[in-house]
């Protein structure tokens, strides 16, 4: 079985995120983009969304600082509804967004927020995305207070699918392997076809700049 970097978040980490989450739902909306036509999401199903993904943020920021000596702070700052902001982290010339999931072995990226992005005045597509699972007390639900680091993919190899790992899931198919239908159009990738080598990662992001990624095609 893979062991993934684990970071155990702090009470005081785990509180501010718990606030954070709480209070950043109030002002979003309660159907996602691109997704008209699912049921709304209550908000505490909101909330609890945006605590698996800000505490992943928490654990990349504090592997980056600890092991790295990267120092990019998380931002707790809650946006008007509709604005957000441009990564949850830079390395470098490198923006990524970070991604959690409570469970699974999959990487998903809602091709309708890619495109989204892609086509902004200004291209604010990522170069690449960090993947990690928020492991998640079902019974209480809640979290468990700690993060996987799983790994992380270039946007550039996530749209090139040069080794064919990158599979376009259509709108209602399900996650292979699972009973999960899928809400939008996602690209998917398991878990074990990402890099999960942080040194090979971090030392590729700081000697090298991203690739231009502005005009590939996104899967329709």
């Amino acid at each position: 079985m893979e062991r993934y970097k684990i970071i155990t978040l702090t009470p005081d980490e785990m509180q501010k995120c718990i606030t954070f989450s709480e209070e950043s739902a109030k002002s979003q909306q309660q159907i996602e983009f691109g997704q008209k036509d699912t049921k709304a999401r209550s908000v505490k199903e909101i909330a609890r969304d945006n605590l698996i993904g800000k505490m992943a943020e928490v654990a990349v920021s504090r592997m980056l600082r600890e092991e790295y000596g990267i120092h990019f702070p998380v931002n707790f700052d809650i946006y008007p509804r509709g604005e957000w902001d441009d990564c949850d982290v830079q390395i470098k010339a490198w923006t990524i967004d970070i991604k959690s999931t409570r469970s699974g072995k999959w990487l998903l990226f809602e091709t309708s927020k890619l495109k989204m992005r892609q086509n902004q005045k200004i291209n604010n597509l990522p170069d690449a995305v960090i993947m990690c699972r928020t492991p998640w007390d079902r019974d209480n639900d809640k979290p468990r207070g700690s993060v996987e680091l799983i790994g992380a993919i270039s946007v550039y190899a996530l749209l090139k699918n040069s080794n064919n790992k990158v599979i376009f899931l259509k709108k209602h198919d399900f996650i292979p392997n699972t009973k999960t239908k899928l809400q939008a159009d996602n690209l998917a990738i398991q878990f074990e076809d990402i890099n999960h080598d942080w040194d090979k990662i971090i030392d590729y992001m700081v000697k090298n700049m991203p690739p231009d990624i502005s005009g590939m095609r996104i899967p329709d």
